[in-house]
């Protein structure tokens, strides 16, 4: 199909709106009746045509091509521009830029890529920022994510619905830590559904970034954390956390608060499930963990609160100490019962 046959301006009757992602990322759309829909009844000849297009592109990308092949791949979708100037070809750019092609260079670490489809004008998603992040934990290598900020991306904006900004990804790392607070990075953000930084410091910074991250803090204390860095102990993961968890309570984080998911689904939230109802002392006592267990006893836990789950009791409600019993942690029983 030629190109210049595609529509020019949204307003265009046979304009395409993109459906890069509904198209071709595995998921089981339903329609008005709950039925399974079948996604390209409804798509003309034009959209496939640019679905075509969007995938040959993805897949050059997504295959690390040089940046003088993507450059020739754009061009080749370039028209004369009303001032003859060319530009790639209006509908052809709205459904490249619906590829998130910026996720795949960053996925790559391809700097030039990068580069190119930023001078292209294509936009900066979260996806990009997310995996350019991955990078620089494994690099140290800052330029990326420059770029990617330069080009419009705010740090402290949220990177999905439950995950805070920027920072929050490179939290086990203090220079790089460092870095996005020197670019002006909060510390007291959170994800829309209430996603703190600190809750996911609590679970992997070390406890010298946990105390930098609290002195940029206000006095606001509340929040899961100390559940959160009691789980990371449940797996050696991170070998600080009891001193982590001393730290947050001096600091007045509330000692029983349960380990919250945040779903966006809740109708569909199979994490809710698996962790049901537990805090840092149920995490402690079905992992084992005598050292957490009594520093929790010892800062005023409850040990009466029950705990539920799918993970840990089958969906049955037990007590700390019946959770003892049944993981065979006996060594926690006279901790745990009442004197």
């Amino acid at each position: 199909m030629d190109i210049s046959q595609f529509a020019s301006q949204p307003s265009d009757p046979t304009w395409e709106e993109p459906r890069y992602e509904f198209l071709n990322v595995i998921h089981f759309p339903r329609d008005d009746n709950g039925d399974l829909e079948d996604r390209h009844r409804t798509i003309s000849d034009r959209a496939k045509a640019l679905n075509n297009i969007s995938q040959e592109f993805v897949r050059l990308i997504g295959l690390n091509a040089p940046p003088s092949q993507v450059e020739c791949f754009i061009k080749k979708c370039e028209v004369t521009s009303l001032n003859s100037s060319p530009a790639v070809q209006p509908n052809v750019f709205a459904w490249l830029n619906d590829t998130d092609a910026l996720r795949w260079a960053s996925e790559n670490n391809n700097e030039e890529t990068v580069r190119l489809l930023l001078k292209r004008g294509f936009s900066v998603r979260p996806w990009a920022v997310l995996f350019a992040a991955a990078k620089l934990k494994e690099t140290k290598n800052t330029t990326i994510i420059e770029l990617l900020l330069n080009s419009g991306w705010d740090i402290n904006k949220p990177l999905g619905e439950t995950r805070p900004p920027l920072l929050c990804m490179v939290l086990e790392v203090p220079e790089l830590v460092h870095w996005c607070l020197e670019r002006g990075a909060d510390a007291s953000l959170s994800s829309p559904l209430g996603l703190t930084i600190i809750e996911v410091a609590a679970s992997c910074a070390s406890l010298d970034t946990l105390k930098l991250l609290l002195e940029r803090v206000g006095s606001s204390r509340q929040g899961d954390a100390v559940a959160r860095a009691s789980l990371a102990h449940t797996n050696d993961s991170q070998p600080d956390r009891v001193e982590v968890v001393r730290f947050l309570l001096d600091q007045g984080y509330p000692i029983d608060e349960c380990y919250q998911t945040r779903d966006p689904d809740p109708d569909h939230n199979c994490a809710e499930m698996f962790f049901g109802t537990q805090n840092a002392l149920h995490f402690a006592i079905w992992s084992g963990k005598e050292d957490m267990v009594r520093l929790l006893l010892e800062r005023g836990t409850d040990k009466t609160r029950p705990t539920r789950s799918v993970m840990k009791t089958d969906w049955k409600t037990l007590s700390p100490v019946e959770l003892a019993r049944k993981f065979g942690h006996l060594n926690l029983v006279p901790l745990l019962e009442d004197e």
